[in-house]
This record gives structure tokens, sequence and C-alpha cells, in this order.
């Protein structure tokens, strides 16, 4: 079966950046399941427009202008989710991202400290507050899930993304702690997309970079948005609910990256694998 045919009738979930890309597919995927959903976003007007998406749907659904990096926006997102809809039930922290003139990609010696910075808190500090801010209402509950947003680059270390690749490896590290943190009443696990198809994905990126990446995926192909969402809903699902801890790959089979075991995307320095 598609899973959104999975029932989240009464389910209210929360997704920030969800104004667009992964995080628009999965909110949409939510709420075919019938999942209420908040659409958290900086973006108030693509929060809105998929929020009306949402709505036609069937679900009950609400947009706020978010900046998951900010602790106070964080919790009165919490609390705005709570007087709409009365309750939580899943939280998907999928804001986060590349940041900087060269979308966060550098060598260690040369990438800024500002964008340093700036990765390591849209990616790790908007988990933490936004996670923060929820998790008291899934306790009192005592039922919660939490989905986090990882990467590849968590796993395996691209060369010339140390800020990205580090917190996405702290991302990866903190689902596991609060797993056991807040377990037995709220799972939390995370997925770990690999070369996926988005609008943000194919900022900068020419033809032969793409033949380039693509020779590290089995698949041979870059993954979609609505199928990183297939497996966001499923672990925000009760059909998931033995699953804590976890980090799920959607990565086409991407296991390593050359034949010399090192990295090479968007590397201009390095050759691509013979083939």
């Amino acid at each position: 079966m598609r899973l959104w045919e999975l029932n989240m009738d009464g389910k209210v979930a929360i997704v920030t950046g969800g104004g667009q890309g992964l995080g628009k597919a999965i909110a949409l995927g939510l709420a075919h399941c019938g999942a209420s959903v908040c659409i958290a976003d900086v973006n108030l007007a693509a929060a809105e427009e998929v929020a009306s998406q949402a709505r036609a749907l069937g679900p009950r659904s609400l947009a706020l202008q978010v900046d998951a990096t900010v602790n106070e926006q964080a919790v009165r997102m919490a609390k705005q989710t709570v007087d709409a809809f009365g309750r939580i039930d899943i939280l998907v922290n999928n804001a986060g991202g590349a940041t900087g003139p060269t979308f966060g990609i550098g060598r260690v010696l040369n990438i800024s400290e500002r964008d340093w910075d700036d990765t390591l808190t849209r990616n790790v500090k908007s988990v933490f507050l936004c996670t923060k801010a929820v998790v008291p209402t899934m306790l009192a509950q005592k039922s919660g899930s939490i989905v986090n947003m990882a990467s590849i680059t968590g796993q395996f270390p691209f060369a010339g993304m140390p800020a990205y690749s580090a917190a996405k490896a702290a991302v990866i590290n903190l689902t596991k702690s609060m797993a056991m943190e807040f377990a037995p009443h709220v799972r939390v696990n995370a997925l770990a997309p690999g070369l996926i198809e988005t609008p943000r994905t194919s900022l900068n990126r020419r033809p032969e970079q793409l033949t380039r990446l693509l020779t590290n995926v089995p698949l041979a192909r870059m993954g979609t948005a609505e199928e990183v969402a297939d497996m966001a809903v499923y672990l925000a699902s009760d059909v998931a609910a033995y699953i804590s801890g976890t980090i799920l790959d959607c990565n086409g089979g991407q296991v390593w990256m050359t034949e010399d075991g090192r990295p090479n995307f968007r590397d201009a320095d390095r050759k691509p694998p013979k083939t």
C-alpha cells in the first residue's frame, strides 16, 4: 500500500522548514494520511501555500512564520500548535541546510567562521530548540514521534563539506541520545537522505557534476522528495511503533564514494572515478 493510506486521523504534526522541498513533501504526505499539520517556515508565504494544499486534502492546517534557530519562536510554535489543535503527536525537524557563498561547501582551511557557525546553528541548534519546545507536550500525553533530518554526509563525511558533515553527524548522535532520554513514551528517529532532487539541491549544479555524483549511486538516479516523505511518514506513524533511535538511509544504495575511498562531491580538484 501507499504510505498515505495509513490512518493518521486525529494526529497533529509540526514540520519545520515545511514551505519547500523535502519539508513540503513531508507535510503533504502527513496530510494525505489525515494528520493536521502545522507548517513552520521562515517564509510565511511559502508556508501558507503548503498549508492551503494540505487543507485541500481534508485535514486542518496551520501556517506559521518560524525561525527554528530562535528559542522564543520555537516555544511560540509549540504553543500556537497546541492552541489550534489541542495536542502535538509528531515533530519533523526538517529545517536546516547549508549556507554561504559556496552553499556552505569549502575546505576546512577556507570555510569562514561565519559559515561554520551558521551551518551548525541551522542544522543542530534548530533540532535542539524545536525538540525542547515540543517534547513536554508529548511527554504529558505519554506519546509522540520525532523525525530528524540527517544526511548521508553525517555518516560518510565529504571532502569540501566539513561544516555540513559535522552538523549532520551531530544530528545523528543527538537523535540517539534523545531516543534514550525520552523513552518509553516518545520515539525519536532520523532520516539520512543521499542525492535528492529538490529546488535547493539543483542550485549551482552543472550537468557534468550530476554525472559524477551519480557514479556513486548504485540505483543510478536521484531520489525524489516524495520518496523521502514516504520514509518520514512511516517513521512518524504508529506502524513504526517499535522503532526508535534508528537512522534510516534513503540514498539509492550509496555506501561509499570513489574507487580510492575518498569523496569527490563538488570537489573540482579530484578526478571522477574510472569507468
